[in-house]
């Protein structure tokens, strides 16, 4: 008893009270006292084993959550409206899980507009988003992603190194409902593609890819696609006047949000952008 009072810097007398206010709290004798000093009782033995179990549970409880304030464990829930296999998101995942390994990443797809309503909902942590109109809360601009045309390799138009909006004119264009064929669509009626020479599929991204492979189809997509390789399948530019078509992305998430795995993400965000990171495109493959 004395060797533990000089250990945790306390008078004897007060450790001695303390054992026997937890021993009458317990209704159960911890030591056994006799003249030669105390030992434990089979009650005790069992005691120290659960309270060291306790302590060593409260450690790593104290760390996870220093961790957790950190942003450097948790989960960050984010909606991403485009194929990332490539591009400035996928850049920008394989850079935040580089830094942050222990932090886990639930990815939900969907549209613009439900993925932004869930992140208002606190369905989502963030959201990865074509930026646009309808949102007024907190974002930061990602960059830039290429829009293309995905074709059979022996396709008439796989001989050249891009296409343009006037060579698509009189072609039937295939496009996702999921992610960017809402934009996508108004892109096209804008270059004065005609309505009924657009047709949506509500397929995953890889189903239309091997549609595109049989046949002349050609199927438009966003820059993070060219990811997906597929034999028989090529990826050209679409050529507006100014240059190759594109759509700007943002990362949004709500005001006042203060999760600190969440500011992780949006600082990696922002240096990237603040950088000038290569985020690579998509180049014919």
């Amino acid at each position: 008893m004395r060797q533990a009072a000089l250990a945790l810097e306390v008078d004897q007398g007060t450790l001695t009270r303390s054992i026997q206010g937890l021993e009458h709290a317990l209704r159960i004798p911890l030591f056994e006292r006799m003249r030669t000093g105390a030992r434990l009782t089979a009650a005790g033995v069992v005691f120290t084993k659960i309270a060291a179990s306790v302590l060593d549970g409260m450690d790593e409880a104290m760390l996870h959550l220093r961790l957790r304030h950190n942003g450097v464990v948790g989960r960050l829930r984010l909606g991403v409206q485009l194929s990332f296999a490539q591009g400035v998101v996928a850049n920008l995942f394989e850079r935040y899980q580089a830094a942050y390994p222990d932090v886990g990443l639930q990815i939900t797809d969907g549209p613009r507009e439900r993925l932004l309503r869930d992140v208002l909902a606190c369905r989502l942590d963030a959201a990865i988003v074509i930026a646009g109109e309808g949102w007024s809360a907190r974002s930061v601009s990602l960059g830039p992603e290429s829009v293309l045309v995905a074709i059979a390799r022996d396709h008439p138009l796989a001989a050249r190194a891009a296409v343009t909006w006037l060579g698509l004119s009189g072609r039937l264009l295939t496009l996702p409902r999921r992610g960017a064929g809402k934009e996508l669509r108004k892109l096209t009626l804008r270059h004065g593609i005609l309505p009924e020479r657009i047709m949506f599929h509500d397929a995953a991204i890889d189903r239309l890819l091997a549609l595109v492979r049989h046949g002349d189809k050609i199927l438009l997509a966003t820059g993070g696609t060219t990811g997906i390789r597929m034999d028989g399948v090529v990826f050209r530019p679409v050529m507006d006047e100014g240059g190759p078509a594109t759509f700007d992305l943002a990362l949004c998430w709500r005001d006042g949000e203060s999760d600190p795995v969440l500011a992780r993400f949006i600082e990696l965000a922002r240096q990237a952008q603040e950088d000038g990171a290569s985020f690579p495109g998509a180049g014919a493959v």
